[in-house]
C-alpha cells in the first residue's frame, strides 16, 4: 500500500468492508426544538436520592459556615476581608461536603443491594440479532499494545461464542509518517491473524480534525451505519468478554437507552505511583460511583472510553458543534464525552452508569509529571464547558455534570485564595493595638475577637468530613475481608496501604493545586494546551528533571513557609501539610516514578 495517506483515508480491512455510512447531525446548542420520542423519566427514587444529597451539602455547608462566624468572632466586629475570607472558606467546605456526601449515599446504596448500578444488567448471554463495533482510537500509542488487547480479547469472544456479534476497528488519528509506517505493519499482520474469524479494519485518518470526538463521528458517518452499538475503547482500556456480552444484552433489553458508563478498575501498574493511584480507584472509587449512580438516575454521564453506545441514537442526536472563537474557549469541543451525554439526555434517552460490572480497566499515568500533563489538557476541556452550561433543554442533573467539571478545577483557585487571605487576616490582627476599654463609659472590656478554641474544633470537624470517603472505603474493605474470614491475613496490610495513600494523597494535594491554578491562568491567557501523545509506560523520573519540573512549587513552599513562621506558629502549623507538599514535591514525584518492585521500568 502507498503512502498517500496524507491525501486521503486508508483503510485496511479483512474481510473487505463496504461503506455503511449515517448521518451525523450537528446540534445547536441554543435551540431545543428536537421532537423527544422516547421521554425517559428520572425515577421518583434517585429525585429523592438527589434532593437529600443536595441537602445534606447545604446543612453541613451551614453548620461550618456558622462555626467559622463564631470561631471569628464576627459578631464583635469585622471587616470586608474576614466576610470575604468566610464566604471562600465555605465555598470551598461545599465542595468537600458534596463529595462526602455523594460517598455516604454511595455506602447507603451498596447496602441498599443496589449494586451501584442506575439500571439492572442482563447476564451475559450470546447477542442475537445485533451486530456492536468495538472502536480502538489511536493517537501515536504502542500499536504493539493495542494490537496484544485486540488478539485477547477476540480469542476470549471466541471460546464464548460470541465473536460473529461483533467486528473489531482500530481507527487511527496518528500524524507522523513513522507511526503511521508502524501501524500499518503490525495491525496487517493482525488482520492476517484473526481476519478470518471476526472483521477487522485499520484506518488512518488524513487530517485529525476534531481530535477523538472527531475521529469517532468519522467512523459513524463512514460505517456507523452497518452496526447498532459500538463500543469505545482507550489506548490504555481493556474489557473482558463477559463484560461485552452483558452490555450488549442489557441494550438489547432496554431500547431506550442511548449509553451505558462503566466505571473502570485502574490495573496494577508498574510505578509505585501507579499502584498507589490503583489502590485508591480501587478502594474509594466504587462508593464515589455507587453515589452517582443512586442519584443522577437516567441523566447519566460518559468519560469517553469503556462504554457501549447505540449508533443510531449517538448519530442523531449527539453531533458535536464547533464553539465560535478561538481555542481555548472556542473551536472544536475538547472534552467531549460530558457533552455528548448530556445531548442523549436532551433528546430523550437513557444514559445509565453501571458500577457492578468487573471486566472493565484501565491504567493510571506512570508519573505524576504525565498525571499532570494529562490534568492540563482535561481542564481546559472542562473550562470550556462553561459556555455549555447554558445551552437550551439539557436536564439539570446533565447541567449539575458539567458544573462538578469546572468547579473539580476552579476550586483549586478557591482554596489557593483562603490560603493567602487567612494570612492577610492573621497579619492584620497582628497590627491590630487591642483597646480593651474605648472612650464610651463601661464596665466591660472589648475582648480580642478571636477564638482558637472553636478555630481548633472547627479544624477537627473539617478534616473528618475531607476524611470521611477514605474513612468509608476502608470500613467497607475491612468488612469484605470480615466477611471473607481474612481480616487478620490482609487486614495489617490493608490499614498500611491505606495510610501511605493518605499521606501521599495530602503531599501532591496542594501541588495538583497550583498546578491547576497555573493552568487556570494559562487558559485565561489563551493557551492552548494542545493534543500531545500520552505517556503510558513509565521511567524513572530523574531528582535533577524533578526539582526543574517542581522548581516552582518549592518556591512558593519556601515563601508561605517563611510568611507564616512569621506570623505565628499556628499560623505555620495551619499550613503544614500544604508546605510540605510543596517543599518536598520533587523527592515524592522521585520516588514514587521508581518501579514498585524493583524491577527497571519499561
Amino acid at each position: 500500500m502507498t503512502d498517500n495517506s496524507r491525501a486521503k483515508d486508508r483503510w485496511l480491512a479483512r474481510p473487505p468492508l463496504k461503506a455503511q455510512p449515517a448521518e451525523m447531525n450537528e446540534q445547536e446548542l441554543w435551540q431545543d426544538s428536537q421532537e423527544r420520542m422516547l421521554g425517559v423519566r428520572d425515577s421518583l427514587a434517585s429525585r429523592i436520592v438527589g434532593v437529600v444529597l443536595l441537602l445534606t451539602t447545604a446543612v453541613a455547608t451551614s453548620v461550618f459556615a456558622a462555626a467559622l462566624y463564631s470561631a471569628l468572632a464576627l459578631h464583635n466586629g469585622s471587616t470586608p476581608l474576614h466576610y470575604l475570607f468566610l464566604g471562600l472558606s465555605t465555598l470551598t467546605f461545599s465542595w468537600v461536603a458534596f463529595g462526602a456526601a455523594n460517598a455516604l449515599v454511595g455506602i447507603c446504596a451498596l447496602a441498599a443491594g443496589t449494586e451501584g448500578n442506575s439500571m439492572s444488567p442482563e447476564p451475559a448471554e450470546i447477542p442475537h440479532g445485533s451486530r456492536t463495533a468495538l472502536l480502538f482510537p489511536v493517537y501515536h500509542e504502542d500499536a504493539r499494545e493495542i494490537a496484544g488487547v485486540i488478539r485477547s480479547l477476540v480469542e476470549d469472544l471466541d471460546n464464548r461464542g460470541a465473536l460473529d456479534a461483533f467486528a473489531v476497528f482500530v481507527v487511527s488519528d496518528s500524524q507522523s509518517q513513522e507511526d503511521r509506517a508502524a501501524e500499518r505493519d503490525i495491525f496487517r499482520l493482525l488482520s492476517r491473524e484473526i481476519g478470518g474469524r471476526v472483521t477487522f479494519a485499520y484506518r488512518n485518518r488524513a487530517r485529525n480534525v476534531g481530535k477523538k470526538a472527531g475521529n469517532i463521528a468519522d467512523w459513524v458517518r463512514s460505517h456507523g451505519g452497518g452496526y447498532d452499538y459500538f463500543v469505545v475503547f482507550d489506548a490504555d482500556s481493556v474489557m473482558s468478554a463477559e463484560t461485552l456480552m452483558q452490555l450488549v444484552c442489557t441494550m438489547q433489553a432496554h431500547p431506550d437507552t442511548a449509553l451505558i458508563q462503566t466505571v473502570p478498575r485502574l490495573s496494577l501498574g508498574q510505578t509505585v505511583f501507579s499502584r498507589l493511584q490503583a489502590f485508591a480507584n480501587n478502594a474509594f472509587g466504587p462508593l464515589s460511583a455507587a453515589g452517582l449512580a443512586a442519584w443522577q438516575g437516567a441523566s447519566g454521564n460518559y468519560w469517553g472510553h469503556n462504554a457501549i453506545i447505540r449508533t443510531r441514537a449517538f448519530a442523531e442526536s449527539a453531533g458535536l458543534p464547533v464553539l465560535s472563537g478561538d481555542v481555548p474557549w472556542g473551536g472544536h469541543i475538547q472534552s467531549h464525552d460530558f457533552v455528548e451525554a448530556a445531548l442523549l439526555r436532551r433528546a430523550g434517552w437513557r444514559v445509565a452508569l453501571l458500577t457492578s460490572l468487573d471486566g472493565t480497566h484501565e491504567q493510571s499515568p506512570p508519573t505524576f509529571v504525565e498525571m499532570a500533563v494529562r490534568d492540563r489538557r482535561w481542564m481546559q476541556g472542562n473550562l470550556q464547558h462553561a459556555r455549555i452550561l447554558g445551552a437550551r433543554g439539557l436536564t439539570p442533573v446533565s447541567r449539575l455534570h458539567l458544573g462538578m467539571g469546572i468547579a473539580g478545577y476552579v476550586s483549586s483557585a478557591v482554596w489557593l485564595l483562603v490560603i493567602l487571605l487567612g494570612l492577610w487576616l492573621i497579619w492584620i490582627e497582628q497590627q491590630r493595638v487591642v483597646s480593651y476599654f474605648d472612650s464610651t463609659k463601661s464596665l466591660f472590656p472589648n475582648w480580642p475577637t478571636y477564638d482558637p478554641v472553636a478555630a481548633l474544633r472547627l479544624l477537627i470537624a473539617t478534616m473528618a468530613v475531607v476524611l470521611l470517603p477514605k474513612l468509608l472505603g476502608l470500613a467497607m474493605m475491612l468488612a469484605r475481608l470480615h466477611r471473607d474470614r481474612q481480616l487478620f491475613e490482609k487486614g495489617g496490610n490493608l490499614a498500611s496501604l491505606w495510610v501511605i495513600e493518605l499521606v501521599h494523597s495530602v503531599l501532591v494535594a496542594p501541588v495538583t493545586m497550583l498546578n491547576h491554578v497555573r493552568a487556570l491562568i494559562q487558559i485565561l491567557l489563551r493557551q492552548d494546551a494542545g493534543w500531545k501523545p500520552q505517556r503510558r509506560q513509565g521511567t524513572v523520573v530523574p531528582l535533577a528533571d524533578a526539582l526543574r519540573f517542581h522548581a516552582a512549587h518549592i518556591g512558593m513552599g519556601v515563601l508561605l513557609a517563611a510568611a507564616a513562621a512569621s506570623l505565628s506558629w499556628y499560623a505555620l502549623a495551619w499550613l503544614t501539610p500544604v508546605v510540605m507538599g510543596l517543599i518536598l514535591s520533587p523527592l515524592v514525584t522521585w520516588m514514587t516514578s521508581h518501579p514498585f518492585d524493583g524491577t527497571p521500568s519499561k
